[in-house]
């Protein structure tokens, strides 16, 4: 049997991400989802399945939009409803219908980052696009300035002791926060990265390859590479 047959997709071709069938998550669950943007079908996927506690982290005003446009989505049972952002075509068909627990789902409008900060948040020149960088040439030269906090300062803030799972979507910035991490010595069970720097060919001196050996030399297994979106998992030496 191969890797992905051992794994499953939860969310959207675009906003999912593959998980071990057997993925230990339950309701004492902690999972951080950063970079929320108009996709959230993960988040939502995985808190009906295992009644975890997510936080979602995302400073862009758009984001938070769309996190209240879905509270009204479900509380109304509304499936034909129109959502105002820039969603996906397979969106609804894998949010619809699930029991959602929004009391277990908080939102958090900073950014995350690998210390505390004001930083420039740079946007997409192409205005339908949600996404934001602190990555200084990763998008346009337009930008909002956005307070920033490392992954400790957010866990202290929010007196969570450990993270099951780490989902970073994060537009460049994943590998100034995995290092900062490590420094920490903070080890979620699994993580869920995009590793955006090296995607979007914006990796000159090759930090995503130095960050993923220090992830691996740290104690993390790699369960699946799909196109830099990678899966995973801690086993503590």
């Amino acid at each position: 049997m191969d890797k992905v047959s051992k794994l499953k997709r939860l969310g959207t071709k675009y906003g999912g991400w593959l998980v071990p069938n057997d993925i230990s998550l339950d309701s004492k669950s902690i999972i951080y989802s950063a970079g929320a943007g108009e996709d959230i079908s993960f988040d939502l996927q995985i808190q009906s399945l295992f009644d975890c506690f997510i936080l979602l982290i995302d400073p862009t005003l758009r984001s938070e939009i769309h996190f209240n446009e879905i509270k009204e989505y479900y509380k109304n049972k509304n499936w034909i409803f129109k959502f105002s952002g820039n969603t996906q075509k397979d969106y609804k068909k894998n949010i619809k219908y699930l029991d959602v627990d929004f009391s277990k789902i908080e939102y958090f409008s900073k950014a995350l980052w690998d210390s505390k900060d004001q930083l420039k948040f740079y946007k997409q020149e192409k205005e339908q696009n949600v996404s934001q960088s602190l990555i200084n040439n990763m998008f346009g030269p337009k930008f909002d300035f956005v307070e920033t906090l490392s992954l400790k300062d957010i866990m202290t803030k929010n007196n969570h002791k450990h993270i099951d799972l780490l989902k970073l979507d994060i537009e460049g910035s994943e590998i100034r926060v995995l290092n900062s991490m490590l420094d920490d010595q903070i080890y979620p069970n699994y993580l869920c990265v995009e590793f955006d720097l090296k995607l979007k060919g914006k990796d000159k001196d090759n930090e995503t390859e130095k960050t993923i050996s220090r992830l691996k030399n740290s104690g993390y297994i790699e369960l699946i590479n799909d196109n830099l979106n990678i899966t995973f998992y801690y086993e503590e030496f």
